[in-house]
């Protein structure tokens, strides 16, 4: 079986940028227990350092995310 990671990474930067659409899928995929791990702000950051492009909405995401950790 893939790795979630590459998976999810080929999806989102399969045209090179992220949308509004992919950052809302995100947050609600990574948000729908309430808490962020760790692994998951570090694909966050991973996906926004490797797109060419992204919406504020990832900025925003990845905010709420780091302040979740604790």
């Amino acid at each position: 079986m893939a790795e979630w990671r590459k998976v999810a990474k080929a999806f989102a930067l399969g045209d090179g940028h992220i949308s509004q659409k992919e950052v809302e899928t995100l947050r609600q995929q990574l948000l729908v227990d309430g808490a962020v791990s760790k692994s998951e702000l570090d694909f966050l950051l991973e996906i926004k350092a490797e797109a060419k492009t992204s919406v504020k909405l990832l900025d925003d995401l990845i905010a709420e995310c780091q302040a979740l950790i604790k």
